[in-house]
Parts: structure tokens; sequence; C-alpha cells
């Protein structure tokens, strides 16, 4: 890789212009395509498939729920911690470290949530679709008219922790740092590259890497050679 293709691929990581290159499909093809002329067998197996798989993805879910919840837990513990060391004042640039870390990590949570939700949603509609002619509409028939969304809730908590470190990340500028120029010699680059890494790697998973486009890939294969 020569440097311009690494400068492109620091790029294309940060923001992607790809668009998605799927097509509206009717309700009236998805019937064509799963359920008319198929047999009740193949329709049970259809079905048992997007329960299993919709069963997966919220098993997932909550696994990366606990996982986050154990990393914001760590993070908030790393922050006090460092707050109220004696080296805080020689060394203040690592409290900031900290606000960054826990920054990405509740970033990175609240979009894996809408993306896991997303699969989720992808799955029960499948079952929607599919369960009258297997069971009848057992899952669209509820005891409730409204509740609480456990997912939701998860969600507005991985928000509100990111609006938390971006507002301890503003008390650290207001605390530590002064914005008359005084000389590029006095400027703190460990702030400095801190604060680029971080903006740089939270806009990749908003508009670059982070996001998922579906389209046609290339699919490469290799043959290792037999031994002799």
């Amino acid at each position: 890789m020569n440097l311009i293709e690494l400068f492109k691929s620091i790029g294309t990581f940060f923001y992607s212009s790809k668009e998605s290159e799927l097509r509206d499909f009717s309700e009236e093809e998805y019937i064509q395509t799963f359920v008319a002329n198929k047999k009740l067998e193949e329709l049970k197996e259809t079905y048992q498939k997007a329960w299993e798989a919709k069963n997966f993805e919220i098993e997932n879910y909550w696994k990366r729920a606990n996982y986050f919840w154990a990393f914001q837990v760590a993070s908030f513990a790393g922050y006090f911690a460092v707050l109220s060391s004696k080296s805080y004042e020689k060394t203040p640039q690592i409290l900031f470290f900290v606000v960054c870390i826990g920054f990405i990590s509740a970033l990175a949570w609240v979009f894996i949530n809408i993306g896991s939700k997303t699969w989720q949603r992808h799955w029960e509609n499948h079952v929607d679709m599919l369960e009258d002619k297997v069971t009848g509409p057992l899952y669209k028939i509820v005891t409730a008219n409204k509740t609480y969304s456990v997912s939701k809730i998860n969600d507005i908590v991985s928000r509100f922790f990111a609006v938390i470190w971006i507002i301890l990340g503003i008390q650290y500028f207001a605390n530590h740092l002064t914005f008359k120029w005084s000389g590029i010699t006095n400027v703190d680059y460990l702030i400095l590259l801190s604060s680029i890494a971080t903006i740089y790697f939270a806009g990749a998973m908003i508009f670059g890497h982070g996001r998922g486009r579906f389209g046609s890939r290339d699919v490469k294969f290799y043959k290792r050679k037999p031994q002799d």
C-alpha cells in the first residue's frame, strides 16, 4: 500500500458516500417468494428459522448491553479514581483520556443498540408475515395496549451516558485549558491528539466505517497448496 492509498483508506474509514443498493420489496413479492405455493412443512421450517434468528438477536442484544454496562461502570470508576489520585495535579491529561474512552464506548453502545434493534425488528417482521399460515396471529395478539419498552429504555440510558461524558469533557476544558494563544510550544499535544482521535473515530461510526450499507460484494477464495 502506497502513501496515497493509505490516506485514501483513512479518509474512507472516516466518511463513505457509498449508497445502499437495495430496492423496495413489496408485500406481494414477499408472499410470492415465501408463502405462495409452499407446502406447510416448508412454511413451518421458514417460520422456525425466523423465530430462531429473532431469539438469537435478542440474546445477543442483551449480551452486548451487559458488556457495555460493565465498560461504563469501569470507565466511571477509573474517572473518579484518577480525579482523587495524588498524581492528578501533575498529569491531568489522564483524566481526559478516560473521558475519551468513556465517550467512545458510550457512543458505540448507542449505535450498536440501534443496529441490534434493527436486526431484531427485521426477524420480527418475518415472523409477523409468516405466522398467519402456520400458527395463526399468535405473535400479533397481545394482552396490553401500552407498556414500557426494555430495549428503548436501555437505548435511552446509553445516550444519557454519552451526554454525561460530553459534559465531563467540557468541564475538563473549562478547568484546564485557556483559549488565549501563547505560542505553539505551549500547546498540550496529548489533549489535542486525543481530541482529534476521538472526533475521528466518532465520525467513523456515524458517517463511515460504522455504517452498514447493503450492496454487492467482491468475494475471494484462496486454495492452500497440498503438502508434498
